[in-house]
C-alpha cells in the first residue's frame, strides 16, 4: 500500500480525485510516497507521486464533461458551468499547463539543493531524477476528446481519460502496469541511481516545509552519484511518513497527547505549529514549556528553518518568561505559593486583554512539568477558550517535579474523547536504540512498585508503557571508579573514543544532577582538561545567558538532567550518579530520582555511558538491572 498523505481523502475532494486516490492507495506499494493537495509556492497540485526508482510526477484531476468545454488550447480552456441556476462561462488553465506551472515552482525549490542535481553527463545541471506532469479527465472519454478535437491539447501520452480510469478500477490494475503508464507521462526519461533516504527526505521537506525537523550538512551517503560532497551541501531532515501523516490529522480545539520519551512528541508539536502558521500567516501562535533550554532549542529549530520565514512569527517561551511578558515584571514573592500567586495575577491581566491581544493557538510541550493553574492561564489566553487550538503533549514517565494532582476538567480543558497515545504511535520510541531503551526502562521499572497503577481515565498524566525501540545499536557502558579523578579520566577517554567515531562535539552531552561545593571544582577541572586536549565545551547551565540553548554553538554540551528534558544527542555521558544516593529508600524522592535518570538515559540516540562511584548505593543496582557484559562494565584499576 502506498504511503499516502493524508491517510484518508477529504470529503471535499471531487469524485475523480477520490477514485484516483483509492486506486493509488490500493495498488501501489509502500516504496511510493503520494501527497494529495500539498501546498507548493502558495498553490495546490492535486497529486504528487514520488519514489526512489521512479522520480516525481505531478497529476491534475479535472471533472469537466465534454459538453462543458467550449474552447481549448494548450494554455487555457473555456468551461461552461451552472451556478445558482445561472449559466456562466469561466476561463481556466489547461490541466497540463496548470501542472507545468506547479512543476516550474517546484523545480526552483528543488534546484536549491545540490544533492538533487546531476553534476556531470548529458543532464548536467538538471535534476538527478525524472520529473513530469500528467492529467486525469475523470468525466471525459478518449472517444469524446477525439470527437471534440481535444487530443492535441490533451495528448493520450499525458492524459488518463475516463474510460481508462474506470478500467483501472474495474480490472484492478496491477502496480507494474500503472507505474509504466505513469512513466509514459515523463517528457524526459532516463536511468538514474535510486534516490537515497536523504534525497527523499529533502524532497519531502520541500513539498511540505512544516515536516522539516532541521537542515543538516550532507554526507557521503546522501547521494548515490559519483560526485564529491562539499561543505556547502545541505539536506533536510523530516518527520517520517507515519509522523507526517499523523501531524496532518490532528483536529481543532483542545487536543492532548501522551507519549513516551523519544516518540516524537516535540516534533509533532512543532509540525502542528508550522501547519497552523502556513494556514494563516497572521495567526498568533504560542509554544510554551517549563524548561528554559527546551524553549531556546525549539526557537532555534524554527528560526533556523530556511524554508519559511513565517516560522519566525511563532512565539516560543518558557512559562516563567511568558508570565513576565504579560505582567511586564514578575512580583517579588517568596514561599510555596509564589507560582500560584503569580499565575492568578496573569489570569487577572489576561481578562483585560482584547480578542486581538490573545492567541489563536497555544501548544504546550512537556506538560507534565506544569502546575495545574498554569493550564488555566493558557485557556484564558486563547481567543476562544473552548474552541481555539490548544495542543498539550506529555509523558507521565518524565514527571520530574512534585506537582499536585488535578483533573483536566478542573482547569477548563476538554479532555474527554480528545486524548491520544497509541493512535498516534506515541508509545513507540524513535530516538533510542533497543539496547538504550531497555537499560533505561530497567532503571524506571522499580518505580512501578512504588506507585499505584494508573489506568483510570481520570488520571491526568498516565504512564504510557513504551514499546520496544525501532533500532538496534550498542549496549550502554558503565564505569565504576573509586575517586572523582578516576571518573574524570574515564570521561575524557570516552570523549576521545567518540571523536574517533567521527561524532561531532555538539552531538555529545555530559549530563549531571547538580553542582555543589564538592562538584563545581571537579566540573571546572574536567572543562579545563578537555580544553587542553583541544575539546571545546558548552556549559549550558553555567548562567542565565548560557541557558538560552543554541543548537549551533560548538562544543560538548554540559547540562543538568532536568534541563536536558526534550533534547537529544547522538552520545550521552551520565556522570556522578552517586549524587542520587540521598534519594534511595525514600518513596517520593526515589520515584523522581529514577525518572530523572531515565530522562538522562533516553536523551541518547546511539551511545550511552554511565559513571558512578563504587561505594554508591546505586552502583550494585545498576550492575544488576543493566545486566551488562564484562566488556561493557569497566572498573578503575
Amino acid at each position: 500500500m502506498a504511503i499516502i498523505i493524508p491517510s484518508s481523502i477529504p470529503s471535499k475532494a471531487s469524485k475523480g480525485e477520490q477514485t484516483l486516490y483509492n486506486i493509488i492507495k490500493e495498488r501501489i506499494s509502500d516504496n511510493f510516497y503520494v501527497w494529495y493537495e500539498p501546498m507548493i509556492d502558495n498553490r495546490r497540485p492535486d497529486f504528487i507521486i514520488l519514489s526512489p526508482n521512479f522520480g516525481l510526477l505531478i497529476i491534475e484531476v479535472k471533472g469537466w464533461y465534454a459538453g462543458q468545454i467550449l474552447k481549448a488550447s494548450n494554455d487555457s480552456f473555456e468551461i461552461k458551468d451552472n451556478k445558482n441556476d445561472f449559466e456562466i462561462t469561466q476561463k481556466q488553465k489547461s490541466p497540463l499547463r496548470q501542472g507545468k506551472d506547479y512543476m516550474d515552482g517546484l523545480l526552483n525549490l528543488l534546484k536549491e539543493f545540490r544533492i538533487l542535481i546531476n553534476q556531470s553527463g548529458k543532464y548536467q545541471g538538471s535534476l538527478c531524477f525524472p520529473i513530469g506532469v500528467g492529467a486525469v479527465m475523470s468525466n471525459l472519454t478518449h472517444e469524446q476528446a477525439s470527437k471534440h478535437n481535444l487530443i492535441n491539447v490533451l495528448p493520450i501520452k499525458n492524459v488518463i481519460y475516463r474510460d481508462e480510469l474506470l478500467a483501472w478500477k474495474k480490472d484492478k490494475i496491477k502496480e507494474e502496469t500503472m507505474i509504466r503508464r505513469f512513466e509514459e507521462m515523463f517528457d524526459i526519461k532516463f536511468t538514474f541511481p535510486p534516490l537515497t533516504p536523504d534525497q527523499i527526505s529533502t524532497i519531502k521537506g520541500i513539498i511540505y516545509p512544516e515536516i522539516v525537523i532541521k537542515q543538516e550538512k550532507a554526507e557521503l551517503t546522501s547521494n548515490n552519484s559519483t560526485f564529491s560532497i562539499s561543505s556547502e551541501d545541505n539536506i533536510l531532515k523530516t518527520l517520517d511518513s507515519k509522523q507526517e501523516s499523523l501531524a496532518k490529522s490532528i483536529g481543532d480545539g483542545h487536543r492532548i497527547f501522551f507519549g513516551v520519551s523519544g516518540s516524537g512528541k516535540t516534533l509533532l508539536l512543532i509540525s502542528r505549529a508550522k501547519y497552523l502558521i502556513n494556514q494563516n500567516h497572521n495567526a498568533k501562535i504560542l509554544i510554551l514549556c517549563f524548561n528554559v533550554c527546551l524553549a531556546a532549542y525549539i526557537k532555534s529549530l524554527l528560526n533556523g528553518d530556511s524554508q519559511n520565514e513565517n516560522y519566525q512569527k511563532i512565539e516560543v517561551r518558557n512559562f516563567d518568561n511568558w508570565e513576565k511578558s504579560i505582567l511586564d515584571k514578575l512580583p517579588e514573592v517568596k514561599g510555596e505559593n509564589r507560582d500560584e500567586y503569580i499565575a492568578c495575577r496573569v489570569i487577572d491581566k489576561l481578562s483585560e486583554y482584547s480578542i486581538d491581544q490573545k492567541w489563536d493557538a497555544i501548544l504546550i510541550d512537556e506538560a507534565h512539568t506544569f502546575l495545574p493553574i498554569w493550564f488555566r492561564c493558557c485557556v484564558n489566553a486563547l481567543k476562544d477558550s473552548e474552541n481555539s487550538h490548544l495542543m498539550i503533549v506529555a509523558d507521565g514517565n518524565q514527571s520530574l517535579y512534585k506537582r499536585s494532582s488535578f483533573k483536566w476538567v478542573d482547569v477548563g480543558i476538554k479532555a474527554q474523547g480528545r486524548t491520544f497515545s497509541r493512535k498516534f504511535d506515541l508509545n513507540k520510541n524513535y530516538r533510542n536504540t533497543y539496547q538504550i531503551l531497555l537499560s533505561a526502562l530497567s532503571i524506571l521499572n522499580p518505580v512501578s512498585d512504588l506507585i499505584e497503577p494508573l489506568e483510570d481515565e481520570d488520571v491526568t498524566f498516565p504512564l504510557v508503557k513504551p514499546d520496544l525501540a525501532l533500532r538496534e545499536g550498542h549496549k550502554p557502558k558503565i564505569y565504576i571508579s573509586h575517586t572523582l579523578e578516576e571518573q574524570e579520566k574515564f570521561i575524557i577517554s570516552t570523549i576521545h573514543s567518540l571523536e574517533s567515531l567521527k561524532i561531532a562535539h555538539r552531538d555529545i552531552a555530559i549530563l549531571y544532577r547538580q553542582i555543589d561545593k564538592e562538584y563545581k571544582p571537579r566540573l571546572e577541572s574536567l572543562i579545563n582538561n578537555l580544553y587542553k586536549e583541544g575539546v571545546l565545551t558548552y556549559w549550558v547551565n553555567k548562567n542565565d545567558q548560557s541557558k538560552r540553548y543554541d543548537q549551533n554553538k560548538e562544543g560538548i554540551r554540559i547540562i543538568t538532567m532536568l534541563s536536558s528534558l526534550g533534547l537529544e544527542f547522538k552520545a550521552v555521558l551520565l556522570i556522578w550518579l552517586e549524587q542520587f544516593d540521598d534519594c534511595i529508600g525514600k518513596k517520593d524522592s526515589e520515584i523522581l530520582a529514577r525518572r530523572q535518570i531515565y530522562v538522562g538515559m533516553t536523551r541518547a540516540q546511539q551511545y550511552l555511558s554511565l559513571y558512578i562511584h563504587h561505594e554508591s548505593k546505586l552502583a550494585s543496582q545498576l550492575l544488576e538491572k543493566l545486566n551488562l557484559s564484562e566488556e561493557n562494565t569497566l572498573f578503575a584499576t
